[in-house]
């Protein structure tokens, strides 16, 4: 069964290694681990790094030099969407489907104009106003918690909108949150968030917000950072991983669950690595380290009941479901 993972720092990683003068990064370090793991494509997002984030325009520009790079270095491997059709003529040519993505809009400031170079430059499709800082857009989880989006970042939505661009809540406050749904015109995803109910960090979604996702036609990505799983580091599991997806199958429905794992295999060297297992015992599971794990959630499951019908759904058609109605 074919797999989306829709939140990965792969750019990170490919900026990492270009920044070294190395060439051709996916094919080298993970085409292998998509292949192993049955990943069919994904979401790769531009995300601009702390300390950098100082000077996000600055990064952008590194980052976006080392995405034109690769993305000609590996076109008889990598098929970016553009259009929903482009999944299949992907899948036809036995490429991997790449959904850009922006993890944050710091380096735009308040030049909403600056949307429309992404869509039509990079072909970027989803978006998230913010990661973790607060900007002249909104204000991520950590900060001010009465500031949600300005009135610029509102206008950011409706071009989104205007674009077929999916908005993506991954990271914003709870204000922010509601702002941005209260201007959303269609499906709104949250990429890689997991429950509020059952891990009480501030980037999982509460039962309203999942409700509310599910109300637009939107799908949430289930992260498997150790932290956003459980407050427990005992079910910090693949199985508790699984009980996200039974939660939100309560209460929405199984057509509002994907995958967005999130990997930090991306961002962390390998070098730091101790053979597979986690490193930080807050982040790692050791049963989904990387792409080539990431059937072993699907397996999780099965285990727990999920129909192979419910569990395709999961693994892809959820996600598909909305780009095929945002995507123009």
């Amino acid at each position: 069964m074919k797999l989306y993972d829709a939140h990965g720092d792969i750019w990170y990683d490919i900026l990492q290694h270009s920044l070294k003068g190395e060439r051709d990064i996916f094919r080298k370090y993970q085409l292998p681990k998509f292949q192993a793991g049955n990943v069919s494509g994904g979401t790769f997002v531009m995300w601009v790094d702390p300390p950098y984030d100082e000077d996000p325009k600055k990064r952008i520009k590194q980052i976006e030099a080392a995405v034109k790079q690769e993305l000609e270095d590996a076109k008889d491997i990598l098929q970016v969407v553009k259009r929903f059709e482009d999944y299949q003529k992907g899948t036809d040519a036995g490429k991997i489907n790449v959904m850009m993505g922006l993890e944050g809009l710091s380096y735009i400031g308040e030049d909403i104009d600056q949307i429309n170079y992404y869509y039509d430059e990079f072909f970027v499709r989803t978006m998230m106003l913010t990661w973790n800082e607060e900007n002249a857009l909104g204000s991520g989880w950590p900060g001010d918690p009465e500031r949600g989006l300005t009135a610029k970042g509102k206008e950011a939505v409706k071009r989104m909108n205007a674009l077929g661009i999916v908005p993506d809540v991954s990271h914003l406050n709870d204000k922010g949150f509601w702002d941005l749904l209260s201007v959303a015109e269609g499906p709104v995803i949250a990429s890689h968030s997991n429950c509020r109910a059952l891990a009480s960090h501030k980037r999982n979604l509460t039962d309203d917000m999942i409700k509310a996702i599910a109300a637009t036609g939107g799908t949430i990505g289930l992260n498997c950072v150790a932290g956003f799983i459980s407050d427990d580091p005992a079910k910090r599991s693949i199985d508790g991983m699984v009980d996200h997806a039974v939660h939100i199958a309560e209460l929405v429905g199984v057509d509002h669950i994907g995958c967005g794992f999130d990997y930090e295999d991306y961002i962390i060297p390998d070098s730091l690595m101790k053979n597979g297992v986690d490193i930080v015992e807050d982040i790692h599971l050791k049963d989904l380290f990387s792409a080539a794990d990431s059937s072993n959630f699907l397996q999780g499951l099965k285990k727990r009941g999920f129909s192979d019908e419910e569990i395709e759904k999961i693994a892809y058609k959820n996600f598909y479901r909305v780009y095929r109605q945002v995507l123009k």
